[in-house]
């Protein structure tokens, strides 16, 4: 068996040991949102008209123009921003009534998971494709020179030798090892030899810049 690409503290991702591990709607976060989330935004009068009992309804609210989540940018999604925001905080989800009533916020494993999903897209199927990046504009004037994308906060698709892919931005490739940071703030260092030959040269061109 090939040993896994990185390790995460269980403490954040309970029993997933893989960050390239693709978070699984289904399995790993309905349950989230079913137990944190439910009692305040299911059924017809649901809070904020925010289903999240209905997939279909649920959808509707990610990415388009009054987004709940903004799919890979958990940083800017509400769901991420209003379950994190300390309890004492009016804006905090749940609010004080529903916590009143029993109602628990997420824990900081349940949390980062969250934030993984909507990292990776906010899929409802892990295995669906990942939607193809814009093509890069060029600029057509000789006078305005193009300056270089800063790689350290530029998030890159990587992939290890067991075909799993983890979106994270590039931090340094010293002595052999690679180190790469998540969305959501962890850092990984590991040997890149565990990375796919792609992921290796896209590393090797990163560090040149």
């Amino acid at each position: 068996m090939k040993p896994t690409l990185l390790l995460l503290p269980t403490l954040l991702l309970g029993s997933l040991s893989d960050p390239l591990h693709a978070v699984d709607y289904k399995e790993e976060i309905r349950p989230i949102l079913n137990d944190k989330c439910y009692k305040c935004h299911s059924g017809p009068r649901a809070k904020g008209k925010l289903r999240m009992d209905s997939e279909s309804d649920f959808a509707d609210r990610i990415g388009g123009e009054d987004p709940v989540i903004r799919p890979g940018n958990a940083a800017n999604s509400l769901l991420a921003i209003k379950a994190g925001l300390p309890r004492t905080d009016g804006d905090a989800m749940p609010p004080p009534p529903a916590r009143a009533r029993g109602s628990e916020p997420m824990t900081a494993s349940e949390l980062n998971l969250v934030k993984r999903w909507i990292a990776e897209g906010a899929k409802f199927d892990p295995n669906a494709p990942a939607p193809e990046p814009a093509a890069p504009t060029t600029s057509t004037d000789p006078a305005t020179p193009t300056e270089p994308t800063a790689p350290a906060n530029e998030i890159h698709s990587w992939t290890n030798t067991s075909d799993v892919t983890i979106e994270a931005s590039f931090l340094s490739l010293e002595g052999g090892n690679i180190s790469l940071k998540t969305e959501a703030g962890e850092v990984y260092t590991f040997p890149s030899s565990r990375l796919s030959p792609e992921s290796q040269a896209l590393a090797s061109k990163l560090a040149s810049l």
